[in-house]
């Protein structure tokens, strides 16, 4: 992510950690006197305080700043921003001190909760643990029918709860609360970021989401469907490689829940008709063949880097797309896009013949691109073998698949002299 975005992200980072929480730090300091090891102790609950709100307001996913940053960047932002919250609120907790026993509740019962829901969202929300340990993603599975997606993201809100416990704990301390420019601060901080946050959730979020109906719903095979959606002639142009979040309105269990797919053909023909590829890999996607065309769609979009990549790059370096399983979907989109003014190498893996759903889009511009398709993931030899050293030294490389599996191409790829500046993925964990 860095290595892409370097710097939109250090300036999101410095902004976030930095320049945010100074005014509170400054305001606090100024107005207690103490000595600097107690208003470092007092500092580190106040950023850790700001950097949650911060995560409230990165949940709602600006598209100002994914526009920027683009969006899994944005999660890394807000991921690794929950984890150094709670490193900083863990400082405070082992170290302050009070006599009073509803402020030692306040900030303990805040940071058990803070400790259960970063545990909690590392397992079930994040794809770190469960991306590169194959006994932590059989564990996730096992559970997942307990623990459904509706439900984390119900237990990821315990934050807002995590949040009240802190600011009342704030309000509790004497000394700290008749300090005048600094509650105001403080309270002016919370009612913005929950304000806006509740603004964006129930009353843009209805406004920005774009309405769609769904025109087509088709079985590629036993696990894979294809979905075209038909939007109005005022929905804003996608991209080639974005993606969006959809929620089917008025079907059972699908109205409120928002899961991001990837576009499959790029908008060259039928620009409001966009298509998307759809495993059967959850509780939301199992309920798909159910729903009849003509049903209405909420699309929330479009978001996407990889084009803007592209366009950016020099018209002279080769791109190499590697796409596992429905990974493909974006990679075609791409594919139809820049065939004609790119050149393009794509490999397409599998796990039986019957996956190559795709077969006869890809034969139709054999005359323009290389194409290579195996049956398992690639192996060290075939990529030797398949890509040629001006590929591997100057390509740019966009991989697309179950997060393990991007991985371990990612670590054959530098094996083979691939720098990570070439390397640019999309992970399918979410």
């Amino acid at each position: 992510m860095l290595k892409n975005h370097p710097v939109s992200l250090y300036i999101t980072w410095l902004v976030i950690i930095l320049i945010v929480p100074l005014p509170l730090v400054i305001l606090l300091n100024t107005g207690l006197s103490d000595s600097i090891q107690h208003l470092i102790i007092y500092d580190a609950g106040i950023v850790a305080y700001v950097w949650w709100l911060s995560i409230v307001l990165l949940s709602t996913r600006p598209q100002w700043l994914e526009w920027r940053i683009g969006l899994p960047a944005m999660y890394f932002v807000h991921g690794l921003l929950g984890v150094l919250a709670l490193g900083l609120a863990t400082y405070h907790v082992l170290n302050a001190f009070s006599m009073d026993q509803l402020i030692k509740n306040t900030g303990h019962f805040a940071w058990y909760l803070a400790i259960f829901g970063v545990l909690y969202a590392s397992f079930f929300l994040s794809g770190w643990l469960v991306d590169r340990f194959p006994i932590a993603a059989s564990l996730k599975r096992k559970l997942q029918f307990i623990f459904k997606h509706q439900l984390s993201l119900w237990i990821h809100r315990l934050n807002f709860v995590v949040i009240g416990l802190i600011w009342l704990h704030v309000h509790l301390i004497g000394r700290v609360s008749q300090i005048t420019d600094f509650i105001i601060l403080f309270d002016v901080y919370t009612i913005v970021s929950l304000g806006l946050y509740a603004w964006k959730k129930f009353v843009a979020s209805s406004a920005e989401r774009l309405n769609g109906q769904l025109i087509d719903n088709t079985e590629l095979n036993q696990h894979v469907r294809q979905v075209k959606i038909k939007l109005g002639r005022k929905a804003p142009k996608y991209q080639a490689g974005d993606f969006y979040f959809l929620s089917f309105q008025h079907v059972t269990g699908l109205t409120n829940e928002s899961h991001p797919f990837s576009v499959t053909t790029a908008p060259i023909s039928s620009p409001n008709i966009i298509t998307f590829t759809i495993q059967n890999t959850g509780d939301f996607t199992s309920q798909l063949s159910s729903i009849p065309t003509g049903s209405d769609v909420k699309l929330e979009g479009p978001f996407g880097r990889f084009a803007p990549l592209i366009e950016n790059a020099n018209p002279k370096i080769p791109l190499i797309l590697i796409g596992m399983g429905t990974g493909i979907a974006p990679l075609l989109s791409l594919t139809q896009q820049y065939a004609s003014s790119r050149k393009i190498h794509v490999l397409w893996s599998v796990h039986e013949a019957s996956d190559f759903y795709y077969q006869q889009a890809f034969d139709s511009l054999e005359s323009l691109i290389t194409f290579d398709q195996h049956i398992t993931r690639f192996t060290t030899l075939d990529y030797q073998n398949k890509l040629t050293e001006q590929e591997l030294t100057s390509a740019l490389f966009f991989i697309v698949g179950p997060a393990n599996g991007v991985l371990s191409t990612e670590k054959v790829l530098r094996h083979l002299g691939v720098s990570a500046n070439q390397l640019i993925d999309e992970r399918l964990t979410m």
